[in-house]
């Protein structure tokens, strides 16, 4: 038995599963009802607000080409990186001290590595896309010609 990692136990999976749908499902809904509304109202008047030498719809078109990626590789690299890194160590998937969902045997050098290694393909994917991202949104925002009578409409409503 000591070719197989140990497994997680029935109450155990529950216990993870109800602990990831305690912070899960409320971000969720707040994403759904709150973030994505706001978000749809702002980016149709976004033209209208400047921040410093950025109007509110390149803030916004900046974010999705640039910080939408990066912020993906950041997210994921901070919750499988470490994992990533040990695991190109010692060679070994899964970890000594790691228990599996399923039943899963050891496996060690290259094999072990190859997991790690796509996964930090796929960092550096995402990083060289929110790169290209800067020249894609430079190219969008060149070719935009927003509705400034929207901003008119709105001044009056704050006067």
């Amino acid at each position: 038995m000591a070719d197989w990692a140990p497994q997680y136990s029935k109450a155990e999976r529950i216990r993870l599963l109800l602990f990831h749908a305690a912070w899960a499902v409320p971000l969720f809904l707040l994403t759904e009802f709150f973030f994505f509304p706001w978000f749809e109202r702002y980016v149709e008047t976004a033209h209208c607000h400047h921040y410093g030498s950025l109007n509110g719809l390149e803030l916004v078109i900046y974010n999705l080409f640039i910080g939408l990626p990066l912020g993906l590789a950041l997210v994921v690299l901070a919750i499988e990186g470490r994992h990533s890194v040990r695991v190109l160590r010692l060679g070994q998937s899964p970890l000594p001290d790691e228990k599996v969902f399923r039943p899963a045997r050891y496996v060690y050098g290259h094999r072990a590595r190859i997991k790690p290694l796509l996964f930090f393909l796929l960092v550096l994917l995402l990083c060289g896309l929110s790169v290209q991202g800067f020249f894609w949104a430079d190219a969008m925002i060149d070719t935009l010609s927003p509705d400034v009578s929207r901003c008119l409409g709105q001044a009056l409503q704050d006067a």
